[in-house]
């Protein structure tokens, strides 16, 4: 493998590492408090959108791989993905639309809806089991890179 590739490899292990962590600081909005859960949600979104861009390759071809013939494995990891990413969009509009300290300090007034409080609660709900199968489903990837970068910096 190339070392650019190696290096990107490495960057997205770093940076998917740091999206799983922050979201599980963002996901704990008891022990942050919901100001900081809110002011936590603005930044995860920057994490979210380079998980997102070093992975834009993949995106780009499991939408011509769908129509293909494919095993049954990748068909429900690209749909499996792609749901989750709906999920994670639902969970953080729907986290705006019932703001109550992000929103007001910027001076944005909105009327909190019972719907959205409910939309935001059942699919952040729903993201945590989600995301386990999500790393299931990447796990040989992780395990093999973990492994490589192990070896290299055992040479080193």
């Amino acid at each position: 493998m190339s070392d650019w590739m190696q290096n990107l490899q490495k960057t997205r292990y770093v940076m998917d590492t740091l999206l799983l962590v922050s979201f599980m600081i963002v996901s704990a909005p008891q022990s942050t408090g919901v100001p900081g859960h809110e002011w936590l949600s603005l930044l995860f979104i920057v994490p979210f959108a380079v998980h997102l861009l070093l992975h834009w390759d993949w995106i780009k071809q499991s939408a011509k791989r769908f129509s293909k013939k494919i095993t049954a494995k990748e068909r429900f990891s690209l749909v499996w993905n792609y749901l989750l990413y709906l999920m994670m969009l639902l969970a953080t509009v729907s986290g705006f639309l019932v703001s109550v300290a992000l929103l007001p300090t910027l001076n944005i007034e909105l009327h909190i809806q019972d719907f959205w409080s409910k939309i935001h609660h059942d699919s952040a709900t729903l993201i945590m089991p989600m995301i386990g199968v999500h790393l299931a489903l990447h796990w040989s990837w992780i395990v093999n890179l973990t492994k490589r970068m192990r070896v290299k910096r055992a040479k080193a």
